[in-house]
């Protein structure tokens, strides 16, 4: 059975991903860890603006600035492309293109329900590594209801700004995870019915 830390490391990775602030404030010359703090900050802003546990009408508007946090911020073709690893190359630019949408959704329809469990998270910036246009932002996350652990943002420049592209945490890669699932569905199957697979589960747990 997974354990309760298990299930709750995904969420915090979402919750620590999505953010509301303007291109300038994070642009190329802002320092990964800024960013990252921008991250943090402006994520408890927009559940306490719309809160879970407030009326009804909060559930649209709350999604709907996620769904926009997302879109301004995460670099979905650089973590599909990652995620998909040598099959990527493979693929013709339309069904790349329609893979990075699918899967983009994934993410969505997955971590919308986590971020919407926030309760009382801490955030310790612990050290930065920059390397050319690539770092790594290294946090300690603590709470009262969780032994503390660790998890590193990866973020890379692109369009003049920093966009998150893999979150590692306790070691294990998010995009590596899913490189591992993809690759084993496609050792199996076609590339197509990976699309086919996405699709309907997409559909299935659709909460845009």
């Amino acid at each position: 059975m997974t354990s309760p830390k298990v299930l709750f490391l995904p969420m915090l990775f979402c919750l620590s991903c999505l953010f509301v602030i303007s291109p300038k404030a994070h642009g190329a010359d802002t320092p990964p860890t800024d960013f990252i703090k921008s991250v943090v900050d402006n994520v408890f802003h927009t559940l306490n603006m719309y809160p879970v546990a407030g009326p009804q009408e909060n559930l649209p508007k709350r999604r709907a600035k996620i769904k926009e946090i997302i879109d301004e911020n995460f670099d979905a073709e650089e973590m599909a492309k990652r995620a998909l690893g040598k099959y990527w190359k493979a693929q013709p630019v339309e069904k790349q293109q329609e893979f990075t949408k699918l899967f983009y959704w994934r993410l969505y329809n997955f971590y919308i329900l986590r971020v919407e469990t926030y309760s009382d998270e801490k955030v310790m910036y612990k050290k930065e590594l920059l390397k050319g246009d690539i770092a790594g932002v290294h946090t300690l996350i603590s709470s009262k209801k969780y032994p503390e652990f660790d998890i590193e943002y990866r973020v890379r420049k692109a369009d003049e700004s920093w966009k998150i592209y893999d979150v590692v945490i306790e070691g294990v890669s998010l995009v590596a995870n899913y490189r591992s699932q993809f690759g084993n569905f496609l050792s199996k199957k076609t590339f197509d019915e990976l699309l086919r697979e996405l699709r309907a589960k997409n559909e299935e747990n659709n909460l845009r």
